[in-house]
């Protein structure tokens, strides 16, 4: 019976993060949709969302932790709760990032509408594939998906780079309006730290499935 009352409580702690992570793909989501349109009336429900995720985050640590001692698991089962945990922080901060943009886009409201670089448009297209793939890799203990994930931030940030080295030499230049160029600069950063946040929860995915550490692989394993 006790073990039952165990498996129970775990499928209970999954079916949390995967809540969380529901949460974590509808605040950026609008976030995709606050870039796109620069609606700033979605800020409001970017910013309640953020809160539930913070609460579910904590929620879920605290669970964790009991079953933890508890019931001092062990094997794939341990690996389940120290996992939940870490995608659960990580999912918290993706929610963070989002809101970090929508308060850019809050406070250089006077610079609006702005058009977007191609390079942060890219930027969100692929910070999404991320977030997607990587969660599906937990949700569904996918490995094919988690090694398809890690190491994609590499793009990301080679394009936040990009946007900052053409922003900063336009401002020194005074050649483009600084407020929309810093916006430029800040938005590309939160968006290539979604998307190492999405690829930490892409390998926390892949020690669940595989047990191993995929920072002590090389590249060439990861992608065979």
């Amino acid at each position: 019976m006790k073990e039952r009352v165990f498996d129970r409580e775990l499928m209970e702690l999954k079916d949390g993060t995967a809540a969380l992570i529901s949460i974590a793909r509808q605040t950026f989501d609008l976030t995709e949709r606050l870039l796109t349109g620069q609606d700033l009336s979605l800020i409001g429900s970017i910013v309640e969302l953020e809160k539930k995720s913070d609460h579910l985050e904590t929620e879920l640590q605290k669970r964790a932790s009991t079953l933890i001692a508890l019931h001092q698991p062990v094997a794939r089962d341990l690996r389940l709760l120290l996992v939940s945990m870490n995608v659960a922080h990580e999912l918290e901060r993706i929610a963070d990032q989002c809101l970090n943009i929508s308060q850019r886009l809050e406070e250089t409201k006077k610079s609006l509408p702005v058009d977007w670089p191609a390079e942060i448009a890219e930027m969100v297209l692929r910070a999404r594939d991320m977030l997607n793939s990587a969660t599906e890799a937990y949700l569904q203990n996918d490995e094919k998906l988690a090694r398809q994930t890690i190491g994609q931030d590499l793009f990301l940030d080679e394009l936040k780079s990009a946007v900052r080295r053409r922003y900063l030499d336009l401002i020194n230049d005074k050649a483009f309006d600084p407020a929309r160029a810093v916006l430029f600069i800040l938005v590309s950063r939160h968006l290539e730290k979604i998307g190492d946040l999405a690829s930490n929860i892409a390998e926390e995915s892949y020690y669940l499935i595989k047990g191993e550490f995929i920072k002590h692989l090389h590249l060439p394993d990861i992608y065979h």
